[in-house]
């Protein structure tokens, strides 16, 4: 009698069945690394992205000195501010608005609104103190960042000496 070399179908199978379970880990890991890049990067971005849009929020609003009622206008529905300003690159009445996921700046009223900022979840806008005390403050969550993550910013204006009405 010869002896055959070879493998047994139950081996094959056997066989089969344990390089499957291992390629169903591997590709398990595989995408959970992806998937954490992946939600890293995204939040990362966000986290720049609400940063540039605080400094230029900043920017407008420090240089605002009165709205167009003679003090600056903080409403809560639509969540909005209103406000002048006396630099000559920046003239008119302008309003930082929320709406749509976006925190938007219209120059100058019926002017086009662009957009500082999207992806934002909820925004808040608000002001407190009186005169020249006064500050407002914008803070917003975005869709992207980790849950939980507020982005805010106080300012106080330079040459405010209306006090801010809310609305």
């Amino acid at each position: 009698m010869r002896k055959q070399a070879g493998f047994t179908l139950i081996e094959l199978i056997a066989c089969i069945v344990i390089l499957g379970v291992i390629g169903i880990g591997t590709a398990t890991v595989i995408s959970l690394g992806a998937r954490g890049f992946f939600n890293a990067r995204n939040a990362d971005n966000a986290g720049v992205s609400a940063q540039i849009a605080l400094e230029r929020i900043a920017i407008e609003l420090r240089d605002a000195n009165g709205g167009p009622g003679g003090a600056i206008q903080v409403t809560a529905s639509p969540v909005s501010i209103s406000y002048t300003t006396s630099k000559t690159e920046l003239p008119g009445t302008r309003t930082l608005a929320f709406s749509g996921g976006a925190i938007t700046l219209t120059p100058t009223s019926g002017g086009t609104a662009y957009t500082l900022l999207g992806g934002v979840s909820t925004c808040a806008m608000s002001s407190s103190g009186t005169g020249r005390a006064s500050t407002l403050t914008v803070s917003f969550t975005m869709t992207d960042a980790p849950a939980g993550e507020v982005f805010r910013i106080t300012v106080k204006p330079r040459g405010n000496t209306a006090t801010p009405v809310n609305s």
